[in-house]
């Protein structure tokens, strides 16, 4: 038995279906834009790296353990992935000067190029995309989608 709870003229289940259909949808919009992005990275870059490289990008200098922390990816995979972008000179590892334990990822110069290119062109997407939605509709959007976003105080990971 389902409780659908009505609010204004929308039932709550049909709104959660609704909300459920348009993740699929952006999820795989997401996928396709992944595969894009590690491909003007590097042409056979796997896709999987691409979370990687981007922590790497806002970090700008980051430990592999703060990647396993911000992605929940296992230490082995984002070992893999790090390699892979070193092989296609995106990133850097350096053992720190103090402490020898300590190996830093920073980009490379052509990573920021790319990814500058890259994010342009999402965003350019991103921008064709909204041009037909009002002001107020961009501005309502942007802090309900930051406010969905955010954590949840109590994950059940």
């Amino acid at each position: 038995m389902t409780s659908a709870v009505t609010v204004g003229a929308v039932h709550t289940d049909d709104a959660i279906r609704s909300i459920t259909e348009s993740f699929d949808r952006i999820a795989n919009g997401a996928r396709r834009s992944v595969r894009r992005a590690a491909g003007r990275l590097a042409g056979d870059l796997q896709p999987a790296a691409w979370p990687v490289f981007r922590e790497v990008v806002r970090g700008e200098r980051v430990q592999a353990s703060a990647i396993v922390a911000a992605l929940g990816m296992d230490k082995s995979a984002v070992s893999r992935h790090v390699k892979e972008l070193r092989e296609h000179g995106l990133v850097d590892a350096e053992r720190d000067e103090h402490d020898a334990r300590i190996i830093w990822i920073t980009p490379t110069p052509l990573a920021l190029a790319r990814v500058a290119e890259v994010m342009a062109e999402q965003q350019a997407v991103l921008r064709a995309t909204l041009a037909a939605w009002s002001a107020d509709d961009l501005e309502r959007f942007a802090v309900l989608l930051e406010r969905f976003s955010l954590p949840p105080e109590h994950p059940q990971d």
